[in-house]
């Protein structure tokens, strides 16, 4: 689903090559590699599938304390469903630690590649390097996530505030469904942050690289 290869650094003596064309090609070529890869299908995959695992721990909480709020035989249930809920959040956890690292990672090496020789005005290569197409599909997307993570939140404060002024309505409130119902919404917002901050990172990064292009004026002369 990604690809695990390692990331190109630039090797140490492409700074002393005399041919600067091909240093600068051979460094477009990495930078627009990176930069797939960095806004890669995969990559957005995963995060949504970290984002599903933490769903599905967050039902087992949900149903741990709803097995002790009913008691009876239901209550026999509640460490299994604790257990697996915990197991899965950290797993999710730590699959999004590494899942961002890898990102820090493609812009560590973007960084480095940067500065091996100036920018070109190379149409085809800066079209590569915006990704336009890319950002947009991890933008929307992760857009929608985040709505949907607040749709499913903001009721569940609602009700919390009625039942703390209701006697009637904390009586009627279960207390496992509200665990998974915010559980979910903060996973499902976390999950279309992350991956909207992904994308909007790249925007601004390649905006900030692309406008360091040579403007050349009469003469050849180089600002």
């Amino acid at each position: 689903m990604i690809s695990r290869a390692p990331l190109p650094p630039p090797p140490p003596e492409i700074r002393s090559w005399s041919d600067q064309e091909a240093r600068l090609a051979v460094r477009d070529g990495a930078m627009a590699e990176l930069a797939r890869r960095g806004l890669s299908a995969g990559g957005l995959v995963l995060l949504w599938l970290l984002g599903a695992v933490a769903v599905v721990g967050w039902a087992a909480l949900g149903l741990a304390v709803r097995s002790v709020e009913t008691g009876g035989l239901a209550y026999a249930t509640a460490p299994a469903a604790l257990i697996l809920g915990l197991f899965l959040l950290g797993a999710a956890g730590v699959g999004l630690a590494l899942w961002a690292s890898r990102g820090r990672e493609v812009r560590r090496r973007l960084a480095d590649w940067a500065g091996v020789g100036p920018v070109r005005p190379d149409l085809v290569t800066h079209r590569r390097l915006r990704a336009t197409g890319r950002c947009a599909a991890w933008l929307l997307p992760s857009v929608a996530l985040c709505l949907l993570g607040l749709r499913a939140a903001l009721p569940v404060g609602g009700r919390l505030m009625i039942a703390s002024e209701d006697a009637v309505a904390a009586q009627s409130l279960v207390f496992g469904d509200v665990v998974y119902a915010a559980g979910m919404g903060a996973t499902l917002l976390l999950t279309g942050v992350l991956g909207l901050i992904r994308s909007v990172d790249h925007q601004r990064w390649a905006a900030r690289y692309l406008r360091r292009i040579p403007d050349r004026r009469g003469g050849g002369a180089h600002r």
